[in-house]
Parts: structure tokens; sequence; C-alpha cells
């Protein structure tokens, strides 16, 4: 009996240990596996309105309305209603002021329509037929586009729109310093484009030599052959439909999230496009989207004062 007992004892013991060890990425795979994706792509949707939104009164009424509307009944995110007041206010702010609009706004606006319209149907293969075809749609048609507008821009291959963001870009200034471009660099050079645009100077042919760094240089080059290389390929692979090749795709457009908006703060644009990548991964690679939703925490982390932290060191 005390042998019994005993061996008994050690196997819920083991059993024990073993559902204890399910921690750190296994604990977020199984998170991510156990979701509801229809909820959580419409969660996820609501909480970037509220946070990576337009600058506009607007929607930031409308957004922080349904927010509060969904904490008092969850159950009014099913609805397209619900939706339908979300992209109708978007839309109206881009037309309002779409000279001051990010293409990211666009994006967010087009797929809360997308919310809207897949929540009219009621069959829940029907909506998730909808999501997936149009977050694979949206992920092909932004890498590749994107890509094919740089490659065509001959001041973009050269390195110097990066170059440029790299000098007087404040929101690269941080970064430029961490690669060793000290930022009184950025100053002079932004002494003689103010120079340059003064009615009062006097330029012999309206052109001027900026002494840049070549250190700079290397970095704008390095980044925009890894920035247009990699997003062409995530584009090239999600259009293959198949399980290998979006495996791939996801890996890459991972590394493009958790690398691109550290030096890059446009952070909305990175929540919508992990979003849609979370919706492609959920069902087949519940792994992968484990990932995807860390990546969720890390854009969130990216908005640490960091950059005030290097410029100050």
């Amino acid at each position: 009996m005390t042998n019994a007992s005993s061996t008994r004892s050690a196997a819920i013991t083991g059993r024990s240990s073993g559902a204890g060890s399910v921690t750190g990425i296994r604990a977020v795979v199984e998170f991510a596996r156990n979701l509801d994706l229809i909820q959580t792509v419409s969660l996820l949707t609501l909480v970037l309105t509220v946070i990576f939104s337009f600058d506009h009164w607007l929607f930031h009424i409308i957004s922080r309305t349904c927010f509060l509307i969904f904490i008092l009944r969850p159950s009014s995110l099913r609805r397209p209603q619900f939706w339908f007041a979300l992209a109708l206010a978007g839309t109206i702010t881009i037309i309002l002021a779409w000279e001051q609009v990010d293409n990211h706004k666009y994006l967010l606006v087009y797929w809360t329509w997308v919310l809207f319209v897949l929540h009219l149907f009621s069959q829940p293969d029907q909506q998730k037929r909808i999501l997936l075809f149009n977050a694979r749609f949206f992920l092909c048609l932004i890498f590749l586009a994107a890509s094919g507008q740089k490659l065509s821009s001959p001041s973009y291959r050269s390195g110097a729109m990066f170059e440029y963001y790299l000098y007087v870009d404040p929101r690269f200034a941080a970064f430029g310093k961490l690669i060793g471009i000290h930022p009184a660099v950025g100053d002079a050079v932004s002494r003689q484009m103010h120079f340059l645009r003064s009615p009062f100077a006097d330029v012999d042919g309206n052109d001027i030599h900026i002494q840049g760094s070549d250190r700079a240089r290397v970095a704008a080059l390095a980044m925009t052959w890894w920035d247009v290389s990699l997003q062409l390929l995530i584009g090239a692979l999600l259009l293959f439909r198949r399980r290998r090749t979006d495996g791939i795709a996801h890996v890459l457009l991972l590394f493009f999230i958790f690398t691109t908006y550290i030096p890059a703060p446009v952070f909305g644009f990175g929540w919508i496009v992990a979003i849609m990548g979370f919706t492609l991964a959920k069902n087949k690679f519940p792994k992968i989207a484990g990932v995807y939703i860390l990546c969720f925490f890390a854009i969130l982390i990216y908005q640490l004062p960091w950059r005030d932290w290097v410029l100050a060191m």
C-alpha cells in the first residue's frame, strides 16, 4: 500500500511539475492557440484606434467612446454598428485632413471597414474567410507596392533619403548617435540647408556641398537595401499561399517589426502589420502567432523615452 501510494504521489507530482514547466514562450503559444481569432483581431484593432489613432478631435472622441462602450459591454465588439462608427470617423478625418495623414492611417481606415463588413455576416467561417483574404491582400499590397515605389526612386536607391533622415529628422537622431553619428554633424547639415532655403542666400547654381559623414552614408545604404529587399521578399513569399513560403514570410515579417521600429517610431504601422500577420499565423503557425503577441508588447516598450536617454549621454 505504501509503495502504491508513493507511486501515485510521484505521478501526481510529475504531472504538476510538468504543467508548471509550461512557461515563457510555451505559455504564450498556448495562450495564442486558445484565442478567438475574430475577437482578438477586433480587440487589437480597437486598441490601435485608441493609442495610435489620428491626431484629430473627431476620431479621438469616437475611438475613446467606442473603447468605453466595449468596457461596459464587451459584446459590442461583434456589432457592425460599432465598426461602422470607427470606419466612418476615420474616413471623415482623412477627408478633412488628408494632406497631413500618414500612409498607415489610410491602412487603418481600410482595416476598420474590413471589420465592419465581416461583422455583417453571422457565420464564423464567412468572417474568417473575409479576414484571412484581406490580411493577405493588404500585406502583399503594402510590401510589394512599397518596394516597387522605392526601387523606382533614384534618391532612395542611392541611400540619400535615409542619410537625410539621419542628419535632420529628430526621430532618427538617437539611432544615429547609437551607430556613431555625432548630433553635431546633423546640426551642421541643418544649418547649411536653412541657409540654402533663405531668400537672401546667394548660392551659385542654387547648389551647395553638404559636409556629411562617411559613417552616415554607409549606414544609410545598409538601411536602404535592408529595408527594400526585406519588404520585397515578404510580399513575394506571401503571394505563393504555401505553408513553407508563408512560414518564411512570417519570420521575416517579425524580424522587420522587431527591428524597424527601433530607429523609426512609426508605431501605428507596426501594430497594424502585426495584426495582419497574427491573423494569417493564428491557425497555421501557433508558435509564430505567440511571437506576434510578444511583438505588440515590444512596440509598446519601444515608446519608452530611450531616445532622450541616448541623446543625453
